[in-house]
C-alpha cells in the first residue's frame, strides 16, 4: 500500500514538473522572442535597414555579387585576429 502511494505520488510530481517546465519555457522563449526579434526589427525600421536585398530587376541576368577576394601573403593567413 505504501509503496504504490509513493509511486503515485511521484508520478503526479513528475507530471506537474512536467507542465510547469512547458508553461514556464513557453513564456521565457515567448519574452526572449519578443525582446530580441522585436527590439531588432524595431531599430531596424528606425534606421531603415533591409536585411534582404527586396528590389527584383527584370533586366538583370544574375543577382550574384562578385566580392574582390584577392590573395594574400601566407603570413597574413597565419594571423587573422
Amino acid at each position: 500500500m505504501d509503496k504504490e502511494i509513493i509511486s503515485k505520488f511521484k508520478e503526479g510530481q513528475k507530471m506537474f514538473g512536467e507542465d510547469i517546465a512547458t508553461i514556464i519555457n513557453t513564456v521565457l522563449l515567448s519574452f526572449v522572442y519578443v525582446v530580441g526579434v522585436g527590439v531588432t526589427s524595431i531599430f531596424a525600421m528606425i534606421f531603415n535597414k533591409k536585411f534582404l536585398d527586396e528590389k527584383i530587376e527584370k533586366e538583370k541576368l544574375s543577382y550574384w555579387i562578385d566580392y574582390n577576394l584577392t590573395i594574400k601573403n601566407k603570413e597574413e593567413y597565419y594571423r587573422q585576429f
